[in-house]
């Protein structure tokens, strides 16, 4: 079955925002994280929101381990979710405070989670959804490689409750076997369709719908 929310995220250029837009895309992540080659600024994002047609798709703004101060102005900028990512070690009032001021609807947590590690309880009361990306110990996501199909499995089988978004490595070449083996909430597509980092490549992205197209509810 076709996922029911299909991201493409590091969005950069408005071309590029249109056109998965206008072939399907549910929702667009703009990556506000100095150290990500994809990294926005208040004011680009602007610029970029102008040029937009945003039609229905989700607008969700990506961040890493964000203070009260950011996660402000990205509510400023007209975002509608929140994708945070953080080292597990991260006081849990903060991700608290997240919840607080986006709503728990909203609130998307990507936890840098070791192999070893398990999800805290404390966790799953702050969001309804999570997103699952490749454990690096130098990046939170972007890395280009496949994540832990197996783990993403064991957690939405034992957490019915909550979404699971799909993250790492899903290229067009590997989506098929992504969708059959995890049956994901949803997918973030990101260095998979790229031609260079931030610049989509609109012939992948055609081959990401090709793919889906597959798994359309009935098929």
């Amino acid at each position: 079955m076709r996922p029911k929310m299909v991201k493409f995220c590091g969005i950069t250029q408005s071309a590029d925002a249109q056109y998965c837009i206008d072939h399907g895309a549910d929702a667009l992540g703009f990556i506000f994280h100095s150290a990500s080659p994809r990294n926005l600024s208040h004011r680009r994002f602007r610029e970029l929101s102008k040029e937009i047609d945003f039609k229905k798709c989700l607008k969700v703004a990506v961040a890493v381990a964000p203070d009260p101060n950011l996660v402000g102005d990205l509510i400023s900028l007209g975002f509608e979710k929140f994708q945070f990512h953080f080292p597990m070690d991260l006081p849990l009032q903060e991700i608290k405070r997240w919840s607080e001021l986006v709503g728990v609807e909203n609130l998307w947590l990507a936890p840098r989670m070791k192999p070893t590690d398990e999800l805290p309880a404390d966790f799953l009361r702050e969001a309804k959804t999570f997103l699952v990306d490749t454990y690096s110990r130098e990046a939170f996501g972007g890395t280009g490689q496949t994540s832990d199909w197996a783990r993403f499995v064991k957690l939405k089988k034992q957490f019915t409750q909550h979404s699971w978004i799909l993250a790492g490595g899903l290229s067009p070449d590997n989506l098929g076997d992504a969708l059959l083996a995890n049956e994901p909430d949803g997918i973030d597509v990101n260095s998979g369709v790229e031609s260079a980092p931030g610049i989509k490549n609109t012939d992948q992205i055609d081959q990401v719908f090709t793919v889906l197209k597959k798994f359309q509810a009935g098929n």
